[in-house]
């Protein structure tokens, strides 16, 4: 009830007369039902006895719920703790703001997956503190999105590296200094990971920790005439994957990353594996074959080189894809892996929207200035001494400055100098306008609109 009905400012309701319409038992104190705080108390109790080891809930639970379940518990168990440990959880922020019904920026898991995956959205709270306000945001995801391509990427480099047969070559550290740099950076990760998930489930710190040693593995594997040591590499993917695969972020009983979505026997073209590679292979010998026999027939030798590039890009970017194969050009070769061609086409379909979105913009501040330029060049085609030979005034000087108004009345001393001002002024536009034209206004004019026009059917198409 209100404070009023209260003996002392800590009492709280065990038992509330309900109102109309409330659901009702009968009890000593007559019909009514349990308060908010023995509800958890009876359920708890009942089914977890007089003592709770850990009890968990939002940080807003603290007090008086939390403090209210122990008085009442403890009372009716006649013990002196009911709870060992209490875990309370940060509240979920969205773009900002606490997530509740009343603000109407109530976000679903089912809703927050239709644009995000389960892995992204886990990477994104484990980048957060468990017990302090956790944010969901454009930037917490892309955020997340980031530090997953770093693991990926990663993972990626291993597995070409595993996929050689590098028992065969001298096995070692060969690379000196750097292979002892990178060791004691993974030792280093370890112990991180270690000591952050002891000192309160600190994931944040664990997962930076992970990130940490694959940036000094990098850095490693960028070192110019590289001779990796893959065996600490694939350590290091190892270790991570088994952290990550701790965190849920990982699943599958591969030694390490995140898995692949084929294994070259599955049919994510829609038929058997090997024909569908086999179909791409034929169409880009083929498409390769007809640029290089036009070229022969004494075509564009030139062009015709960069044909082929453009179609070998085709097969990197819009083909293999699809088959689930992700090639990466580098300087010292491509390196191929075998991915979930579901995901790698997401990944192309969210690149290609924001090539969009950027090409878009671009076109929007282009359409913007052409637009205004349009707008000046009609403005200064106009002859300073017609400026103002409108119906609103009835007589003008030699200048083409208006002495009279339309009605008779004579302008006043004032109105004619702000009058000679502005022909002043045209008259520069005028001038310049001649010069930028060469004496040729209309062609400008023509241009500039062709170019606006050309802009907005860019938009257009964008758009469909």
């Amino acid at each position: 009830g209100g404070s009023g009905e209260k003996r002392n400012p800590n009492d709280f309701a065990l038992w509330k007369a309900s109102k109309s319409g409330e659901p009702a038992w009968d009890s000593p104190f007559g019909p009514g039902r349990p308060g908010w705080h023995i509800e958890c108390s009876v359920v708890a109790g009942d089914i977890l006895g007089e003592l709770l080891d850990i009890h968990s809930g939002g940080e807003d639970l603290k007090f008086p719920h939390h403090d209210n379940e122990l008085a009442q518990s403890e009372a009716c168990f006649g013990c002196q703790q009911w709870v060992n440990y209490f875990t309370h959880t940060g509240h979920l922020h969205i773009q900002g703001l606490k997530m509740s019904k009343s603000l109407k920026n109530f976000v679903t898991i089912r809703q927050a997956l239709e644009h995000n995956t389960s892995r992204q959205l886990r990477i994104m709270f484990l980048l957060q503190g468990w017990d302090q306000p956790m944010s969901y945001s454009d930037q917490t995801i892309d955020d997340a999105r980031t530090k997953e391509t770093t693991f990926k990427s990663f993972f990626r480099e291993v597995e070409a590296l595993v996929r050689e047969d590098y028992l065969s070559e001298e096995v070692g550290w060969r690379m000196g200094d750097a292979d002892h740099k990178l060791a004691e950076a993974y030792l280093a990760a370890q112990q991180t990971v270690h000591e952050s998930l002891l000192d309160n489930f600190n994931t944040k710190d664990a997962m930076l920790a992970l990130l940490r040693v694959i940036n000094e593995a990098n850095a490693y594997l960028r070192i110019p005439n590289a001779r990796p040591s893959t065996l600490t590499l694939r350590a290091i993917a190892t270790y991570v994957s088994q952290i990550l695969k701790v965190f849920g972020v990982v699943s599958g009983a591969d030694d390490f990353g995140f898995g692949s979505g084929g294994d070259g026997k599955g049919d994510s073209a829609g038929g058997s594996g090997s024909e569908s590679y086999i179909g791409a292979m034929v169409d880009f010998r083929e498409t390769v074959r007809n640029a290089a026999l036009e070229a022969a027939k004494g075509g564009d030798t030139k062009a015709a080189i960069q044909s082929i590039l453009k179609i070998c890009d085709g097969l990197r970017d819009e083909v293999l894809p699809t088959l689930g194969v992700r090639l990466e050009d580098r300087p010292t070769g491509t390196m191929w892996n075998l991915e979930d061609p579901g995901v790698m086409l997401k990944e192309m379909a969210e690149k290609a929207a924001k090539e969009k979105e950027v090409q878009v913009g671009k076109l929007e501040k282009q359409l913007v200035a052409r637009t205004l330029q349009l707008e000046k060049v009609k403005n200064s085609m106009v002859k300073p001494e017609d400026l103002f030979r409108t119906v609103e005034y009835k007589e003008w000087d030699e200048a083409g400055v208006p002495i009279s108004l339309a009605n008779g009345d004579p302008m006043s001393g004032g109105q004619v100098k702000k009058k000679k001002k502005a022909i002043d002024k045209q008259a520069k536009a005028y001038k310049d306008l001649m010069e930028k034209s060469n004496n040729n206004p209309q062609e400008l004019l023509d241009s500039t609109q062709k170019e606006v026009d050309t802009i907005k059917a860019k938009l257009e198409e964008l758009s469909l």
